[in-house]
């Protein structure tokens, strides 16, 4: 009995992250609160209290369950005994992009992350979580080029932060693009094309790629 009252408790917690994520996808963080969900859910805010203290720890759990995972592969591009950190970081690459064109929950929160400026109130603290994650992100994507320059596998000259920059703003501008216009490309198709570009670009840099003398 014991047993199945805990399979049961997470199968409501799983219930109330998918409805939670739906929502929030739907009107937005700012719009949804836990009373919305709850209702979403056929739950008591109760139900909802048991598993969450609040909105915030919510969204941060989704968080880390859909994308910690993805985050947590870039542990072998930043690592400096890593003999492949631009092979590795194209892998992983190639992974987020697959995920989002092929997995609905990725995609939702996908959405969520790429509208967290007009967010107001008590959802200024989700915006700034993610403005973090962001912020870590685009460190680790630096250290891996570096790490590629120390290696000899890209040029010395490279301006990594100008690099970084190319790469992170473009995977990021295809990805909003495909997400609202979902029709006028076919990302998991394009995916090779536009990391070979992007890579090709990074190993045979125009000049304003390169540092300053």
């Amino acid at each position: 009995m014991a047993r199945r009252t805990k399979e049961e408790a997470q199968q409501t917690r799983c219930h109330i992250m998918s409805t939670a994520l739906n929502l929030f996808c739907q009107q937005g963080l700012a719009k949804t609160n836990l009373t919305d969900i709850a209702k979403a859910a056929d739950l008591t805010r109760g139900a909802i209290y048991w598993h969450f203290k609040n909105k915030e720890e919510l969204f941060v759990t989704l968080w880390e369950e859909l994308c910690a995972p993805l985050s947590h592969q870039l542990d072998a591009c930043v690592d400096e005994q890593e003999p492949d950190p631009l092979g590795k970081l194209r892998l992983f690459l190639k992974e987020v992009i697959c995920k989002i064109s092929t997995e609905p929950a990725h995609q939702q929160m996908f959405t969520i992350m790429f509208n967290l400026e007009s967010l107001e109130g008590e959802a200024i603290s989700l915006r700034d979580h993610m403005r973090q994650q962001s912020i870590n992100f685009f460190r680790d994507l630096e250290i891996t080029l570096g790490n590629a320059v120390r290696l000899g596998h890209l040029p010395q000259e490279l301006d990594l932060r100008r690099a970084t920059t190319l790469l992170h703003c473009t995977l990021d501008g295809y990805i909003i693009n495909w997400l609202h216009f979902p029709e006028r490309i076919n990302l998991v198709q394009e995916a090779d094309f536009l990391l070979d570009t992007l890579f090709g670009l990074l190993a045979n840099p125009s000049p304003s790629l390169l540092r300053r003398p």
